[in-house]
């Protein structure tokens, strides 16, 4: 059985290995829900910054000497030429139903620009080469996130959006603690990496995917439970009007649900 694991800022001060203060810790249902930013470093060197959503409780706050447990982590990764505020709504939101959520610039994007590498000054060769390597700062987000004292060490959950879902997709393919996976709009191929094989590794892995009928995306997810002997990917079809699924005002709760029904502890057990 596999386990799972979700991928997902502020002007608040960087810290260097971990998160910066946080103003609240938890927060009352309709406050909202202000992430800490902080600093993840590569294997490779390089300094990602990305935004951490705490776990809140929508329950009054509890006693200091309340034992809670950790909450499942969500691992956001953006588009290429995006950022992580592309999906601070959901990881937000997401927040607020107990996970502890993280997103974040991978190299070359948003806050993680620097002098000697910006996606949008990079050749079409550079940029391949770039995703490729952006798989290492998937890893480090991961581990960071897995280490955090309120986050449950082996349940991971990965959210992708667009090219970011090839990255999702790869790493789920060596990593035990990833639960389940969301992919919104994802292509076959991106920047040299191939979604549609790699999704036909992780039979077993439930997935849920999220694009417009009769999508490149669609084709491919059917593909994928028609090779497997236990289907395994949910489809979530949003109106072809719409430029992304994002657009589409059923999206989150949708995966809100989905993602709790297969990550969220079951009471009882």
């Amino acid at each position: 059985m596999r386990r799972a694991l979700v991928l997902v800022a502020l002007a608040t001060p960087i810290a260097a290995n971990g998160p910066a203060p946080c103003a609240s810790g938890r927060a009352l249902p309709g406050v909202r829900i202000l992430p800490e930013t902080v600093a993840i470093q590569t294997a490779d060197g390089q300094t990602l910054q990305a935004s951490f959503y705490k776990p809140v409780s929508a329950s009054a706050p509890r006693s200091p000497a309340d034992h809670e447990e950790p909450a499942p982590g969500v691992l956001f990764v953006h588009d290429a030429g995006g950022s992580r505020t592309q999906l601070d709504p959901l990881a937000e939101r997401m927040s607020k139903q107990g996970f502890g959520v993280l997103t974040l610039d991978l190299r070359g994007h948003g806050g993680s620009k620097s002098p000697k590498l910006d996606w949008d000054k990079l050749s079409e060769n550079d940029k391949k080469s770039t995703w490729t390597l952006a798989a290492k700062d998937i890893d480090a987000a991961a581990h960071w996130l897995l280490g955090q004292p309120s986050i449950h060490s082996t349940s991971l959950a990965l959210v992708g959006y667009g090219a970011g879902c090839s990255l999702a997709v790869r790493h789920a393919k060596g990593d035990e603690a990833v639960v389940c996976m969301v992919l919104l709009a994802p292509n076959a191929a991106d920047y040299g990496l191939d979604v549609r094989a790699d999704l036909q590794t992780l039979v077993g892995l439930p997935t849920f995917v999220a694009t417009a009928k009769d999508a490149e995306a669609e084709k491919m997810a059917l593909e994928a439970n028609a090779s497997s002997g236990n289907p395994y990917l949910d489809i979530f079809l949003s109106p072809p009007k719409l430029a992304t699924p994002l657009d589409d005002k059923n999206l989150p709760g949708k995966v809100l649900k989905w993602v709790g029904d297969k990550a969220m502890p079951k009471k009882g057990r």
